[in-house]
């Protein structure tokens, strides 16, 4: 009998013992669906043509290398990064005085975890449920992360005149990320925190979101609470930790007539600034309800405005400009050809 609270789960059992009586005996006593494959060459080929594999359990012969090779594939590619990859060594390699290299070389390629036979069937099968409980909650926060997207692109979608606008900001936020040296993580919170910057917008009505002429005061103090809005939504998200403070502070200015906080100066952190440019240049070079959008030339003329005000950060504001330089035109109209990193 397998342990307490075995998930079910999808086992691609990959090696040329992969149909042994032996562990076929030991799995077969949990509720998982495991499928053989005899050597690592079609594994990709499945991953990538179907999402139905939870683990793959990796039985290699002597030496590892077509294996550990498998897992770096497996898991520094976005598409498959997710799938829990465990190691099974066998008793041969364990005698060998290599041993600890082996298990170096399985970790090092991004395996989520190294069994050495011999070992007793209840610690492989306690090990193997660990795993996929780890993919299980993975999966979890992909759905809720999917959620949160999709309603930032239906918020968006009830303003015609902002259709792409998140994703412009999303690709113009990693580019200037880059080009300070943000690293990976931070890449990638500006790209999702591009995407859902305006999630709070939800709670503006439509009549004032879609307003053409100038907002009233009321009307303005119900827009100017989004960032909160927005921050409220993802607070309970884990996930979203590092990108909650570029939805609540992508309005702030360096000077400190921002909103909703009035921060200013070092109290401001990297990422909502960066936010913050992007925001504001897709908003002055694409049509508004209120107005066309501005020419190239008089949108330098507006971001340095801003920038010699410390309404945005001069230093990023500047970056923002030689991009618009290396460009061409506008970078609207080159936003496809910025490469966007996959958290």
């Amino acid at each position: 009998m397998g342990p307490p609270g075995a998930v079910s789960g999808r086992i691609l059992l990959v090696g040329p013992d992969a149909r042994g009586p032996e562990l076929e005996a030991i799995l077969n006593t949990e509720p998982w669906k495991c499928t053989p494959c005899q050597t690592p060459a079609g594994v990709i080929r499945r991953l990538h043509a179907t999402s139905d594999i939870d683990l793959l359990l990796l039985m290699p012969p002597s030496p590892l290398h077509s294996y550990t090779e498998l897992c770096r594939e497996v898991k520094f590619d976005a598409r498959t990064a997710f799938v829990s990859v465990v190691f099974l060594l066998p008793p041969v390699l364990m005698l060998s005085p290599e041993k600890a290299v082996y298990r170096a070389e399985a970790f090092a390629a991004g395996a989520d975890d190294c069994i050495q036979l011999p070992t007793s069937p209840t610690e492989i099968l306690l090990r193997l449920s660990n795993a996929l409980r780890v993919k299980r909650a993975t999966d979890s926060l992909e759905d809720a992360t999917s959620v949160i997207t999709s309603l930032a692109n239906a918020v968006e979608g009830r303003d015609a005149y902002t259709r792409g606008h998140v994703e412009r900001v999303s690709t113009y936020s990693v580019e200037l990320g880059k080009r300070v040296g943000c690293s990976p993580d931070d890449l990638s919170a500006l790209k999702m925190g591009g995407i859902v910057h305006d999630i709070g917008k939800v709670a503006v009505p439509d009549h004032i979101l879609n307003k053409p002429g100038k907002l009233t005061d009321e009307e303005m103090a119900i827009v100017k609470r989004h960032p909160l809005v927005g921050f409220g939504i993802l607070r309970p998200l884990r996930t979203f930790q590092t990108i909650r403070p570029i939805v609540r502070w992508h309005h702030e200015r360096p000077n400190g007539t921002g909103y909703p906080d009035g921060l200013s100066g070092d109290d401001l952190p990297l990422l909502p600034r960066i936010v913050a440019v992007a925001d504001f240049f897709d908003a002055i070079s694409t049509d508004r309800p209120y107005r066309p959008a501005f020419s190239s030339e008089k949108c330098r003329e507006i971001a340095t405005s801003a920038a010699e005000k410390e309404e945005l950060d001069p230093a990023l504001v500047a970056i923002l400009l030689e991009m618009l330089s290396e460009s061409g035109t506008g970078l609207a109209e080159s936003s496809s050809e910025v490469a966007v990193p996959t958290p």
